[in-house]
């Protein structure tokens, strides 16, 4: 008996988890054309602390932003799920945002990014988020030797949620 107490609560929160998750699960395609440069990488269970990543695509020599870039992103929530999302950015600005819970105990949590853009090298880089902003991996100095320490992003905290600003520069091929 306790057995099937059991299993009917936990159907029941991982019901409520989807429904209440659920912008990929229910949405509308006017929500979709909306939210066409943000990427959603929060876990399903309630968040303690939010973070969110924003910025615009641009070129390195002419600090323009460029358009129609496409922006894949993965992350290794656990052992046996990972997240993948891909955006479509045409105005050339992008928006990552996910959270952490103190039931999961995550402290950074490492984001593959790879950028595509006609006319641009590619770009495959990690980002490493965290309750206290976001850092950037080496491999992107290895892609643009001319970064300056001003171009790193900058961690804005506010209680329970972090902004953090940062451009992605893209070279011409």
């Amino acid at each position: 008996m306790e057995r099937r107490n059991f299993v009917k609560k936990m159907s029941a929160f991982t019901t409520g988890s989807l429904l209440l998750s659920g912008s990929n699960l229910y949405s509308f395609e006017k929500e979709n054309e909306v939210e066409r440069n943000s990427i959603d990488l929060s876990p399903l269970i309630f968040n303690d602390s939010e973070i969110i990543l924003k910025g615009n695509f641009i070129d390195v020599e002419t600090l323009e932003t460029i358009q129609g870039v496409s922006m894949k992103t993965k992350v290794n929530k656990n052992r046996l799920f990972s997240f993948k999302e891909t955006i479509e950015s045409k105005n050339g600005s992008y928006e990552i945002k996910t959270g952490f819970s103190t039931v999961d105990k995550k402290v950074i949590e490492k984001v593959t990014v790879e950028i595509t853009a006609e006319g641009y090298q590619t770009l495959s880089t990690q980002l490493y988020l965290s309750r206290l902003g976001c850092n950037i991996h080496c491999s992107i100095w290895d892609y643009n030797p001319n970064l300056k320490i001003e171009d790193t992003p900058k961690n804005s905290l506010h209680g329970n949620y972090t902004v953090s600003n940062f451009n992605f520069q893209l070279k011409r091929n």
